[in-house]
């Protein structure tokens, strides 16, 4: 991934690699000694969402950084990563 300013990611929309929107980038979760990027903590677009994925208790979501594969417009994620309370999900079925 190219280098970015993380100023320029809050907000972004993170998105599957079938265009499903999970939510909005809220922050960042870096670790100190090697200063490499951990993970995302995604604002949930839906309520679904919320209530699909393993979320904080705030209701956030944190993503691990190896779920993206594309910072663009947007954050794209691997839907399969992203941190599911159940197997039996029925978020981005086609």
């Amino acid at each position: 991934m190219a280098k970015i300013a993380a100023s320029r990611l809050r907000d972004r929309r993170v998105v599957t690699e079938q265009g499903h929107e999970i939510g909005t980038l809220f922050d960042i979760i870096v670790d100190e000694d090697t200063g490499k990027i951990m993970a995302f903590i995604v604002d949930p677009s839906t309520e679904q969402i919320k209530e699909e994925l393993i979320t904080d208790k705030n209701g956030l979501i944190l993503v691990p950084f190896g779920a993206f594969y594309a910072i663009k417009d947007y954050l794209v994620v691997d839907a399969k990563r992203l941190p599911k309370k159940t197997t039996k999900t029925t978020l981005f079925v086609r």
